[in-house]
């Protein structure tokens, strides 16, 4: 019984490793791309150089939706091969520089696999928005 017991514990924590390092993403997209994105030329405040080694920003590109809702889409990349967990929240600015309350502006939780790239996005809440800010914290 004993010997047993010493050759299955060794095989199932191996097995529990081998799980727990498996977090990284393969992705497939077009090899030609259709779409025509209208990139965002952005500026980047970096105050957590421990989290901006860990999580980049590959692109932001911005649309007009119902009219004159604008639409803003930020492409995350987990620059590990862990995952990462953080928290993002979009702010909006009216033309006079004044950010706008928003219902739905609060923190949300988002972890990416490793190597993965995602894109989150959000939508303007009033037409008077003309301009976002960003925001990324680690998870707590």
């Amino acid at each position: 019984m004993k010997r047993s017991l010493f050759v299955l514990l060794p095989a199932a924590a191996l097995a529990l490793l081998a799980t727990g390092c498996a977090t990284s993403v393969n992705t497939v997209s077009r090899a030609q791309p259709q779409a025509t994105p209208d990139y965002v030329p952005d500026q980047r405040l970096i105050t957590d150089s421990t989290l901006a080694r860990k999580v980049g920003i590959a692109s932001v590109n911005q649309a007009k939706v119902s009219g004159d809702l604008l639409k803003i889409q930020v492409t995350l990349q987990n620059k590990s091969s862990k995952a990462q967990a953080f928290d993002y929240k979009f702010d909006w600015i009216a033309s006079d520089g004044m950010e706008l309350s928003s219902p739905t502006g609060g923190w949300k939780q988002l972890q990416l696999e490793g190597k993965e790239e995602r894109a989150i996005s959000a939508i303007a809440t009033s037409p008077r928005a003309v301009d976002f800010r960003l925001k990324l914290r680690e998870k707590n």
